[in-house]
């Protein structure tokens, strides 16, 4: 065992700690999570693993907040930097908004289900009195087939503790990959 200055092989003491995990076996039109969010933790932090799609293209990776089973309306705001790491087709949007949902992905996808594979660590605040920030890196193929690693900073201006989220398509279902839940104890 490592030392306190080394933490190779040093447990973690249980941050974080993996919560659910759902595989996507066969395709669905959403992935939601009710009811894993509570003051347990004050972090969460969400993994999409290799996620396609099963439209042709045309595709964006959604994601809204859900409370005791019922999606969160209103504004969701978002700032978004992309750059394409084979092409010069870079982007920073700022101050744009969406009504009742934000986007993981900006760009479509979904032209290559073996290969379009959506990459992200989202990171959430569902329990803050306050506004709900969620952060996203994300690594993805778009259908022009540029690569794109892009940051993603969304935010929700309600007082409402969340309890839970869910991850859908722009159109057509989710065909595949992972979705893991993890809670960050405080």
């Amino acid at each position: 065992m490592g030392n306190k200055s080394n933490y190779i092989g040093v447990e973690n003491k249980g941050n974080p700690v993996l919560l659910v995990k759902d595989p996507i076996a066969s395709a669905t039109s959403s992935i939601t999570f009710d009811g894993i969010f509570d003051d347990t933790f004050s972090e969460y932090w969400v993994t999409l693993f290799n996620v396609t799609m099963s439209t042709a293209s045309g595709v964006q990776v959604l994601f809204k907040w859900r409370n005791s089973g019922s999606d969160i309306t209103g504004t969701y705001y978002r700032n978004y930097r992309a750059i394409s790491m084979n092409s010069a087709n870079t982007t920073t949007t700022a101050n744009g908004s969406y009504t009742d949902y934000n986007a993981i992905t900006d760009y479509d996808m979904g032209t290559d289900s073996t290969r379009e594979a959506l990459n992200s660590v989202m990171y959430l605040f569902p329990r803050s009195a306050n506004i709900k920030y969620n952060f996203n890196d994300n690594l993805f193929v778009a259908d022009s087939s540029n690569i794109y690693g892009s940051e993603f900073i969304g935010a929700l201006d309600t007082a409402t503790t969340m309890d839970g989220f869910s991850v859908y398509a722009s159109s057509g279902n989710i065909a595949g990959g992972e979705v893991c839940v993890y809670g960050v104890k405080k």
